[in-house]
């Protein structure tokens, strides 16, 4: 009978890379469900008709008080995104993911790269970096156009398009996207590849390493010490994107076109990254505010 829990697992991550889920999202489920799995074998629970809401509200209180806010909840989101397919796929008959009770995430603004932070990065990197117009471009880059950094390392030189636009193939979910980017931004990968890319390197990705493509751990090296060097608190990549978002917002755009550039499938998840602080919100009133509207 269809209802042991591993193998409803298996079939769901299956399922999740035929739809394109990339490579870290399935390694997160992965680690979410062992864990799952192990909390659930102590209880002599291998069936998913054993799950009862009690279980699912104990496991949601383990969780909550063995991890921190936001890892519980990056724990348990997999779980219940699980339990809500098992549900659209009738392998159980009732929603149990209502019964899974999410933890409280802080509301406070998280890390995000701002202007300042941006110049004090590609002043470090003309001076400190080894391949220094790489890295401009690469820093540009992400800057500019709110790419993830797997989206970035991914970029082939054919997905330069002069006319001022990134495409980004596979990106999450296996979509493909253009992202406009700025001139500055077109100038610095222009730079990089006539004055410093290897002409002929036998790989066609646009940012490398000698001859070998750039990879996520080299990039993570490559902040931590341009951060250091600049004087600024550890960024990530992901930093970029959440400094692109702010700012793109503060500039005037929108969050309708936001989430466009970023490929996200719900204007939800575009929301996470609008954090505006209390002086933009109040800006953005003062701008738009009714009382500053003429009388007609």
């Amino acid at each position: 009978m269809f209802d042991q829990l591993q193998q409803i697992i298996n079939e769901f991550l299956l399922d999740g890379e035929a739809r394109g889920h990339s490579v870290l999202t399935t390694r997160a489920y992965r680690t979410a469900f062992r864990a799952f799995t192990d909390w659930l074998s102590e209880r002599q629970v291998d069936r998913i008709n054993q799950l009862t809401p009690a279980l699912l509200r104990e496991y949601a209180v383990h969780c909550s008080a063995t991890l921190s806010p936001g890892g519980a909840h990056a724990r348990l989101r997999p779980v219940k995104t699980l339990l809500k397919w098992a549900h659209q796929e009738e392998l159980v008959a009732h929603d149990l993911t209502r019964r899974l009770p999410m933890p409280k995430l802080s509301r406070e603004p998280l890390p995000a790269v701002r202007f300042g932070d941006f110049q004090k990065l590609l002043g470090a990197a003309r001076v400190k970096s080894r391949s220094p117009l790489r890295d401009v471009a690469l820093l540009t880059v992400l800057y500019d156009t709110g790419v993830r950094a797997s989206e970035a390392l991914a970029l082939r030189l054919e997905d330069i398009r002069p006319e001022g636009f990134l495409l980004v193939r596979q990106g999450k979910g296996g979509k493909s996207r253009s992202v406009p980017m700025e001139r500055a931004t077109l100038k610095a990968i222009r730079a990089y590849i006539h004055q410093e890319r290897h002409e002929d390197p036998g790989s066609p990705v646009l940012f490398l390493a000698g001859d070998q493509p750039l990879t996520r751990g080299a990039l993570d090296k490559l902040l931590e010490r341009l951060s250091t060097f600049a004087g600024l608190p550890r960024l990530s990549a992901h930093t970029f994107r959440r400094g692109f978002a702010v700012q793109y917002l503060r500039n005037g755009g929108d969050v309708f076109t936001l989430q466009r550039i970023f490929g996200h499938s719900s204007l939800e998840m575009s929301n996470r990254y609008a954090q505006l602080m209390d002086d933009d919100v109040k800006v953005v009133h003062r701008r738009a505010s009714p009382l500053r509207s003429r009388p007609q």
